[in-house]
């Protein structure tokens, strides 16, 4: 079976988390995983086969590709245009949104063409009744997936390796909470020094945080990397993952951190005190304040024994978000 898994890419949902683990999930099962969408959203770190297409990719051209490269299943995470092109060429698909979600051009005929879908799974914790009439009779709601790094910490928490590592990851604007976070880290850099900080993301704040880098002295402690860096990776070495947001983003990262065995220090937003219990698995503080930020970063980065103990709670969330269960549901 070859399957074509395409990353959608809107304001607060990227494909490429998901795309990349349920890529993963079916090379290992013996099948052919694609992984297709625009090239800028297809880093190059990415171990599978990829199908780069322009931004602007219409369905005739995409239904040109999945004919050349034989393509037998699609998988589409919030990319409607893949939808179309499957539908043209009868090649059964699966539809995967986030409820709720951003779309920047609306598609008009959304509801016929997900009639058309063998399943659509709706991304959400809601305990409302699912919107039959937005996504079909066929749509499930599932809860979002936890993608644990198993083969980066073999078993056991991230932080007992002492490496002394901060990561936090987003879109780095005025909602991701990064400037609050470097005031923040201005603090406790100097009382620190054996510390990292390192911010994974783009955005237009960018320059502005390189601006607060170099005004507090920081390059030698913070670094800033693109958002195609290899978060996982970077989790594997660290000890705290934080999460600075004003507003309810950052969630997918967040929930992949503690179920990568993390303690977390995030801010009190929307849907935070679903994933993170307050002193158990993690810290939740007020977001845009620099005060309750950097007492509580301080307190676990000085309390070895606490990260610890929150890390083993954390990593719960792989068995109530499992990936596994997800996994077979989109691909079976």
């Amino acid at each position: 079976m070859k399957t074509v898994i395409f990353l959608g890419s809107h304001a607060n949902f990227s494909g490429l988390r998901l795309g990349a683990a349920l890529g993963t999930f079916l090379t290992v099962r013996g099948q052919t995983a694609i992984l297709a969408g625009a090239k800028k959203d297809l880093p190059a770190y990415l171990q599978l086969s990829t199908l780069p297409l322009s931004a602007t990719a219409t369905a005739k051209t995409i239904t040109t590709a999945l004919q050349k490269i034989g393509a037998q299943k699609v998988i589409s995470l919030a990319y409607l245009p893949a939808c179309e092109a499957a539908a043209t060429l009868k090649i059964p698909f699966v539809y995967v949104e986030p409820e709720d979600l951003k779309e920047a051009k609306p598609v008009k005929n959304k509801k016929a063409l997900l009639a058309k879908a063998t399943r659509v799974f709706v991304l959400g914790t809601s305990e409302k009744p699912l919107n039959k009439k937005l996504y079909g009779a066929n749509a499930t709601r599932v809860t979002n997936p936890a993608i644990w790094v198993e083969h980066y910490n073999y078993h056991k928490p991230a932080c007992f390796k002492k490496e002394n590592n901060i990561v936090a990851a987003g879109n780095l604007t005025k909602n991701g909470g990064f400037d609050v976070l470097l005031a923040t880290w201005a603090r406790l850099a100097p009382a620190h020094k054996t510390w990292h900080l390192t911010i994974v993301g783009d955005g237009t704040q960018k320059a502005t945080l390189k601006k607060i880098i170099t005004k507090h002295h920081l390059g030698p402690s913070t670094e800033l990397v693109p958002a195609d860096t290899d978060l996982y990776s970077l989790l594997r070495n660290a000890d705290i993952y934080v999460s600075p947001a004003r507003t309810a983003e950052g969630l997918n990262e967040l929930l992949d951190a503690m179920a990568s065995k993390l303690p977390v220090v995030a801010t009190d937003v929307p849907g935070v005190t679903d994933l993170v219990a307050n002193g158990i698995s993690g810290l939740v503080v007020n977001p845009g304040e620099e005060e309750p930020l950097t007492m509580a970063l301080d307190e676990l980065m000085v309390n070895w024994g606490k990260r610890v103990g929150m890390a083993l709670e954390a990593c719960k969330h792989k068995e109530r978000f499992s990936f596994e269960d997800f996994a077979e549901l989109v691909t079976k």
